[in-house]
């Protein structure tokens, strides 16, 4: 093959972008892909997750239809049509990609990547050269002592999208965003669910406060949520699989099956099988980077689960455009400052910026502002009730430190509050602005009038207006 200018190794959201805006820049690109188009975060994750979250979420309003003034009935779950329309929107969204890939003259060349050189990849005899690399190979699921998956009866949440019936009785490991998502899943489909999370909290790298809500709500529609308790051996027969936990709610569950949660493994051995390379390496095998998404190797750059930084979609996109205007003579940094993230269980919980603990932990004097959906009439008519919109600020400057929302729509309504953190706007700027009603987004702005005791809805208090 002819020399190119950039080489993009993975073509998940972090390696597509960045393929796209190269070659918007005037680069030709070359995208090596051993896999799908669209990685990860396409094929086994974010899509298809959120394509069953949707039917979970109709399912669970349809069984309680009456309380709409409809007399419809949730008849069952379909789990062949289920995988059927999750293809659908996978194989619609592939498309798309490889026709933006057409429009910018990105070629695509199957097969696994090894980086030989700088400037060197090859794959299989065939040798591609470039100017640039840019490595975007992602993460997969680790296989973990004592908790081995087996595909079967310990599964992946790449199995468990394949599933062809509503397991009985789950046991999902991990209170992350893959347990938690899976948990509300088969939860709402009628599984019996145990939920098990080694920290106090699920969701751990949310605000606290937040997060005992949505442990507080998963309790009241039935998982079984044991935090502080880690899983301490599993036995298997072809019937069942008993697990022995251990830690404040130890004991030992009998289940059909066991989703693994945790553990990522970082695909790097695209360049640390290379001898003499030199690619700096973490602790876990995560390529270290800098701000500009650069290696220690001249024209090596390194996006995504890979770098070990965000581990979400949208974080490897944005390294991808920073890394992509790099590579191509551009000059660009990665701003960690304010990068958004939602779990998509039901209710949803999303966050921007600094928890309440992190930014006391950091030094800030911290104020905050809260506002419950009990109180928005918009969750009323949708009979959303459950959540809350929380502001975490600086009390001498109201800067905002964070954002942190529970409740329906989150992952929607943290969009504006990234925007004004970005836009270094402050709470009162928040408070001041006038937002539609009646909507969800009002929370948002009722927080940040509870931040200053004056939220028209919120509970009377003393207040200088």
């Amino acid at each position: 093959m002819d020399a190119c200018d950039v080489v993009v190794i993975g073509s998940g959201p972090g390696g597509y972008v960045a393929a796209i805006r190269a070659a918007q820049r005037g680069a030709r690109v070359v995208v090596i892909e051993k896999d799908e188009l669209g990685g990860v975060c396409l094929n086994w994750g974010c899509i298809p997750t959120k394509t069953l979250i949707t039917s979970a979420n109709l399912y669970h309003k349809l069984q309680h239809a009456e309380a709409f003034g409809l007399k419809a009935k949730a008849g069952g779950v379909d789990f062949a049509a289920l995988r059927a329309r999750k293809d659908d929107v996978i194989r619609k969204n592939k498309a798309g990609i490889r026709n933006l890939f057409k429009g910018h003259g990105i070629e695509v060349v199957n097969g696994t990547a090894r980086v030989a050189a700088p400037g060197l990849i090859h794959v299989g005899k065939e040798e591609i050269r470039a100017g640039a690399i840019i490595i975007a190979t992602g993460s997969s699921s680790a296989q973990l002592p004592g908790l081995e998956t087996d595909g079967e009866r310990v599964i992946t949440s790449t199995e468990a999208l394949e599933l062809d019936a509503t397991p009985k009785r789950v046991l999902v490991i991990g209170g992350g965003p893959i347990g938690a998502e899976f948990a509300s899943i088969w939860n709402a489909f009628g599984s019996e669910v145990v939920l098990v999370e080694m920290m106090p909290n699920l969701l751990p790298l949310d605000d606290a406060e937040n997060t005992k809500l949505l442990a507080n709500i998963f309790k009241k529609r039935g998982i079984d949520v044991r935090t502080e308790t880690t899983v301490k051996k599993l036995d298997r027969d072809k019937k069942a699989v008993r697990a022995t936990l251990q830690g404040k709610h130890a004991g030992a569950v009998e289940v059909d099956l066991v989703l693994v949660g945790i553990g990522r493994k970082f695909h790097s051995d695209v360049v640390s099988e290379t001898p003499g390379l030199g690619v700096a390496l973490g602790n876990r095998g995560s390529i270290l980077v800098n701000e500009r998404m650069e290696t220690n190797v001249a024209g090596i750059y390194a996006i995504g689960d890979v770098t070990g930084k965000t581990m979400l979609a949208h974080g490897a996109s944005t390294e991808g455009i920073v890394a992509a205007t790099n590579a191509t003579g551009g000059d660009e940094v990665m701003d960690y400052r304010v990068v958004p993230a939602c779990t998509f269980t039901s209710p949803e919980v999303a966050s921007v910026g600094l928890t309440e603990a992190k930014a006391r932990e950091a030094g800030y004097d911290v104020k905050v502002g809260r506002f419950s959906f009990m109180a928005s009439g918009r969750a009323h008519a949708m009979g959303e009730t459950d959540g809350m919109a929380k502001i975490v600020g600086d009390a001498d400057t109201d800067e905002i430190l964070g954002v942190h929302i529970i409740g329906a729509e989150a992952g929607e309504l943290i969009a504006s509050a990234a925007l004004a953190m970005k836009l270094e706007a402050t709470v009162e700027d928040l408070a001041h602005t006038i937002h539609t009603h009646p909507t969800l987004a009002e929370t948002v702005m009722e927080a940040a009038e509870d931040y200053y005791g004056v939220g028209i809805h919120t509970p009377a208090r003393k207040a200088k207006v």
